[in-house]
C-alpha cells in the first residue's frame, strides 16, 4: 500500500516520493501576542498565501459555511486537543468505522484469468450491496453502454475486471465516510463522499496517462480523503457542536491536521 501511495503522491506533486506513513507535523498556531490593557488590540494573525488556494476551502464548503478572520479561541482550543489527540496516537484507529469485509474468496476469483463470468456473477450475488453498485456502474455514463443493464453476468461483462475491482471498492469504503446525527463529520458525509468518487476517478485517470496501474489511482484518490474523515470525527469528540461558521485560519490548521492523521492511519 505504501509503493502505491508513495507513486501517485510524486505524480501530483512532481518532487520524489516521500513514505506515507512518515506524518508530518502540523504548522503551530498563530501566537496571539499579550498586549497592555491600554494598548490597541494586537493585529488578527495574517493567512498564509497558500490559504488562498481552493483546497483549504474544501471543509467550509463540506459543511456549507462560509469564512471569516480571524481564529477565534474556541477553534484555537480544538486544535490544541486537536494535536494533543494525535500525539497520542492511542485512539486514532478508533476514529474511522469499521469497513465491511469483502468476501475473500471473490477478491480470489479476481486474480484468477481464468474465471468465468458466470463463477464471478454467481460471488458478486451474495453480497446485494455489490450487487446494486455494479448494475448502477455498469449502467453510468463512464460505461457507454447501448441498453440498460439488468443482469449481473452482464453488467460484469460490460465493466470489466477493473471496473468490477473499482465496485467492490466503493462498497467497502463508503461506510467509512458516513456518520450519523447531527455532528460535524455527518453534515459533511454527502459532499465528502462525492468529492471522494470525483478525485478518484481523476487520480485513476493521470494514473492511466502516466503509466500508472488505474486501479491503484483509483484506490488513492478515493483513501485521501479518509484523512478528513478521521479530522472531521476527532473534532466531533472533543467537541460535538462545532459552530457551522469557521475561521480561515482554523479550516487551515485542520488541513495540515488531516494530512497527518492520513499518514498515521
Amino acid at each position: 500500500m505504501a509503493n502505491w501511495l508513495q507513486r501517485v503522491g510524486a505524480m501530483f506533486s512532481g518532487r520524489s516520493a516521500e513514505p506515507a506513513a512518515v506524518a508530518r507535523p502540523a504548522p503551530p498556531l498563530p501566537q496571539t501576542p499579550s498586549v497592555p490593557p491600554s494598548a490597541a488590540p494586537a493585529p488578527a494573525p495574517a493567512v498564509p498565501e497558500s490559504a488562498l488556494d481552493l483546497q483549504p476551502r474544501l471543509l467550509a464548503w463540506l459543511i456549507g459555511s462560509r469564512l471569516d478572520d480571524p481564529m477565534r479561541d474556541s477553534e484555537r482550543r480544538l486544535i490544541e486537543q486537536l494535536d494533543t489527540l494525535i500525539a497520542s496516537r492511542e485512539s486514532i484507529a478508533s476514529l474511522l468505522p469499521r469497513a465491511p469485509a469483502v468476501i475473500p474468496q471473490l477478491m480470489n476469483s479476481l486474480r484468477d484469468e481464468n474465471q468465468s463470468t458466470s463463477a464471478l456473477a454467481q460471488r458478486v450475488a451474495r453480497d446485494p450491496h455489490l450487487v446494486i453498485e455494479v448494475i448502477r456502474m455498469a449502467n453510468s455514463a463512464q460505461a457507454q453502454g447501448n441498453a440498460p443493464v439488468t443482469d449481473i453476468a452482464d453488467a460484469i461483462r460490460r465493466l470489466g475486471i477493473g471496473g468490477l475491482h473499482r465496485a467492490i471498492l466503493r462498497v467497502v469504503l463508503k461506510p467509512m465516510f458516513a456518520s450519523q446525527g447531527n455532528s460535524l463529520s455527518a453534515r459533511c458525509t454527502q459532499r465528502l463522499w462525492l468529492h471522494s468518487d470525483a478525485k478518484a476517478e481523476a487520480c485513476a485517470q493521470e494514473a492511466k496517462a502516466r503509466g500508472l496501474d488505474p486501479f491503484e489511482g483509483y484506490l488513492a484518490g478515493l483513501m485521501h480523503n479518509v484523512g478528513w474523515t478521521a479530522a472531521l470525527r476527532a473534532l466531533d469528540r472533543i467537541e460535538p457542536h462545532t459552530p457551522a461558521q469557521l475561521s480561515l485560519p482554523f479550516v487551515v490548521a485542520v488541513e495540515a491536521r488531516r494530512d497527518t492523521l492520513f499518514g498515521l492511519l
